[in-house]
């Protein structure tokens, strides 16, 4: 695998050499996959949670033996497509597509309705499937999946992202399937990963849940300062760039030490000097903020006017513990609580603002330091 020019990545995963800490994480999930629990992990977006779950499956690879597979929902509005999903990264990830199929993935992709090609650009292997949407098709294809990780000569971990995404599927019984699935196959470990909090923990602790109890769950939080210091201080000194813990601490606090945006700064200084001053790192805040405010701009659009008033007042507080306090309606001159209420309610639903430890924010931290500028 190629060294980086850029050590600070901001898609995907590259190697443990450019992955900072998480050591307690990795060790809990470790712990959970020997003993044969199956995982929750959850986190804000933009914390880092896909690239933990990648490190951890290099992890135990070579440490472990285990074998790990990564299936993401998003996009994804039906058990059916749920489905083709999964098949396609069991098939694409654990069978050799390059140097041809087995008996064994020939077996599996019949029963799964799939087929292989070519794409005519790329010349690469391409899975596609069949129009069959009927209800039994899905169960026997997740059956046929099963047998084919059981059999397997290695050990299975199978990491579904974003699976809040069941609940929304039409079907309505979308985790009664889904638990019945990880239920009759217990040599099959699955860790279910997502980024809306609330959702996930409902899923899995509310007592009329099928999933209720059903696994153990931890929350992805920040990573630890003093590690990420030392972290990005040690890319830069390497490259023979200079860094100071005070710059550092400024992109700790404009960013909210959210994973992703902590990154992408420091992407973006180490491509632009070997000496990161004050200024250049007011220069990239306001590149950052300039890309994206044609997207952020748009938002406005999608909302209502107290909507868009009631986000405007959060970006320049921060966060708030009552946003329903006469104080801070009157500051902002809002209108009735009840209103704001209503409005903020609407806001926590479509992910533009959360609510946790009792305080309530914008949940993109450069969506609020855009705002702040307006």
């Amino acid at each position: 695998m190629r060294k980086l020019n850029n050590p600070f990545i901001i898609t995907g995963y590259h190697s443990p050499a450019y992955f900072c800490d998480r050591d307690k994480e990795l060790r809990w999930l470790a712990d959970q996959i020997k003993n044969e629990r199956n995982v929750v992990l959850y986190s804000w977006r933009r914390m880092g949670k896909t690239a933990l779950i990648r490190h951890f499956f290099q992890r135990i690879k070579n440490e472990l033996k285990i074998e790990g597979v990564f299936v993401d929902l998003l996009g994804t509005t039906s058990i059916t497509d749920a489905n083709k999903k999964i098949a396609s990264a069991i098939i694409s990830q654990l069978g050799d597509l390059k140097r041809g199929i087995g008996q064994r993935l020939i077996k599996l992709m019949g029963a799964v309705g799939a087929t292989l090609g070519v794409d005519p650009l790329s010349g690469m292997p391409v899975i596609s499937f069949g129009l069959n949407t009927n209800q039994k098709s899905v169960s026997d294809s997740l059956e046929a999946i099963s047998t084919f990780l059981v059999d397997h000569k290695k050990p299975i971990v199978v990491c579904i992202d974003e699976f809040q995404q069941i609940v929304n599927y039409p079907e309505g019984n979308a985790e009664a399937t889904f638990r019945t699935w990880a239920q009759n196959y217990p040599l099959i470990r699955f860790i279910f990963s997502g980024s809306h909090r609330e959702m996930m923990i409902s899923m899995f602790n509310e007592t009329s849940r099928p999933f209720y109890k059903s696994a153990q769950i931890l929350q992805l939080n920040e990573l630890p300062a003093d590690q990420y210091i030392k972290f990005i201080i040690k890319h830069f000194k390497k490259a023979g760039k200079k860094i100071n813990p005070e710059n550092i601490e400024s992109i700790f606090n404009w960013t909210r030490l959210q994973t992703y945006y902590v990154q992408l700064v420091c992407n973006k200084l180490f491509g632009k000097s070997d000496d990161i001053t004050v200024e250049v790192l007011d220069e990239v805040y306001k590149e950052i903020i300039l890309q994206e405010a044609p997207l952020y701009s748009s938002y406005q659009q999608l909302l209502t006017t107290l909507q868009w008033k009631l986000l405007l007042a959060l970006a320049r507080d921060e966060e708030i513990e009552n946003p329903y306090s006469q104080q801070f309606i009157n500051r902002h001159q809002l209108g009735a609580a009840s209103s704001v209420r209503r409005a903020l309610e609407m806001l926590k639903e479509k992910e533009f603002v959360i609510h946790y430890q009792q305080k309530y924010f914008i949940h993109d931290t450069l969506l609020m330091r855009w705002l702040q500028q307006l």
